[in-house]
């Protein structure tokens, strides 16, 4: 598929939600949208934003966050009060993590030797689309049933096609030499392959894509484009996963400039949204992953991550008191089981039905109802996700390795829309790459010629 389809798919997905854009919602309806302009007014704007680069940011909570003070600054600029402004900015940087994405995925993907690289980077940012524009909310009373069935229909049309041909005898014209009729293939072959065909991998592949399309579709934001303070995530995720795409390409080509662009964004992404300290170990990683195609140059890239966040850590220690302040008291959970249950369930979900097992095994009764028919499809199912896994492990290795680590931090705190943000490019790359592989094996794109000959 040509790289300008799937750019225009997302871009007129965005466009679908621009209306949210315009909605006559006023600023001050939210109280820390309220206070941060009235901040912003107090300091003078943009001629007074460099205090922001020296201190807490607009709610003086104990953060350290300049350059989204910076981005917010320039809308009050330009925009003053009307909220459209700020809003367009949300959803410039909405389409922006979406083709970021695309272009990462493809390019990590191709590198680790991942067979559809190209069909995995636009269907992520696709669902990635769908998801952050809330537009999977008119799926929602949907049956994933219905999507595998529709796949499955499609799969088993494409792959079983050539058993619907006319065979040359029938219409009065010669085998070919060569064919699988000359060479003595035995009659009846088309129902052989058939019945070959149902085998326990398409069990597998079903499994994988039920949960794949499971989680896709049970995700939706909801107000990252009229809430304001959502930018501190949107900003940082869309410096982030840019950052991931330049330095995947400065590495594999050796281009100075790519790395540093990339470190550049890094320490942009850093300044705007601590929760980007996470991907260090994961930069750091990437980038000793491929220090045989890179050389020298990796030392220099694993360097500059280094100084990028020992700068902004340098900065948030120097500037910032060191005690917690009453929001940050206020938004750590108070107990380390509920975080850590929360935590594991949401990377392996079948976790999060221990509580509902120990309920109904003890209840026979419950089983002359749907709800446990339901789990024990979805427990079973999840075997298609472990072969899956196993047989494609660098990919869901490391988009599991990118959720676990993104969400770790966040998962003490109580929750907020915006803090599965940057997880959530790991996970939704990894459901689609469930439904891909799944679809994959119903319907493979390569197929032995001697296995499309149908002969009388």
């Amino acid at each position: 598929m040509p790289t300008g389809v799937p750019l225009a798919l997302v871009l007129g997905l965005h466009l679908l939600v621009l209306p949210q854009v315009f909605m006559a919602t006023p600023l001050r309806a939210d109280s820390d949208t309220a206070v941060m302009l009235d901040t912003m007014r107090a300091s003078g704007g943009l001629s007074g934003a460099w205090r922001w680069f020296v201190g807490d940011w607009f709610l003086e909570n104990g953060f350290y966050r300049p350059i989204t003070c910076l981005s917010l600054v320039l809308d009050y600029t330009l925009y003053g009060e009307r909220a459209w402004g700020y809003r367009l900015t949300n959803w410039l940087l909405m389409v922006a993590t979406a083709l970021g994405l695309m272009f990462a995925v493809r390019t990590f993907a191709r590198q680790i030797g991942f067979p559809h690289a190209d069909a995995l980077a636009s269907l992520s940012a696709l669902m990635l689309s769908l998801q952050q524009t809330g537009l999977t909310a008119l799926f929602r009373g949907w049956s994933d049933w219905w999507f595998i069935m529709g796949l499955v229909l499609v799969a088993l049309i494409i792959r079983f096609a050539p058993l619907l041909q006319v065979p040359p005898a029938w219409r009065g014209e010669p085998n070919r030499v060569g064919s699988s009729c000359s060479q003595g293939e035995s009659q009846g072959g088309g129902f052989q392959t058939l019945a070959r065909a149902w085998r326990w991998q398409w069990v597998l592949a079903v499994g994988a894509m039920l949960w794949g399309i499971h989680r896709l579709m049970d995700t939706e934001y909801e107000r990252l484009i009229g809430w304001v303070p959502s930018r501190t995530a949107l900003l940082m995720t869309a410096l982030s996963i840019w950052s991931l795409y330049c330095l995947l390409i400065g590495l594999r080509s050796r281009r100075w400039h790519c790395l540093l662009l990339a470190v550049l964004l890094y320490l942009l992404a850093l300044g705007a949204y601590e929760q980007a300290i996470t991907l260090l170990p994961l930069w750091l990683g990437l980038i000793f992953w491929l220090r045989g195609t890179s050389g020298s140059m990796s030392w220099a890239a694993g360097g500059g991550v280094l100084l990028a966040a020992a700068l902004i850590v340098g900065l948030r220690l120097t500037l910032i008191p060191l005690e917690l302040s009453r929001y940050q008291h206020q938004q750590l959970r108070s107990s380390l089981s509920g975080p850590l249950w929360d935590y594991f369930s949401e990377l392996v979900p079948p976790v999060r039905d221990w509580h509902y097992w120990q309920v109904a095994l003890p209840e026979p009764s419950l089983w002359l109802l749907k709800q446990p028919w339901d789990h024990l499809v979805m427990l079973m199912a999840y075997a298609g996700v472990l072969v899956a896994f196993y047989r494609h492990w660098r990919l869901f290795g490391s988009l599991l390795l990118w959720q676990a680590i993104t969400f770790l931090p966040m998962t003490f705190l109580h929750p907020f829309e915006h803090y599965h943000y940057l997880p959530q490019l790991g996970k939704t790359t990894l459901d689609v790459g469930l439904l891909l592989v799944g679809a994959l094996e119903l319907c493979p794109l390569h197929r032995p010629r001697s296995k499309q000959a149908i002969c009388p």
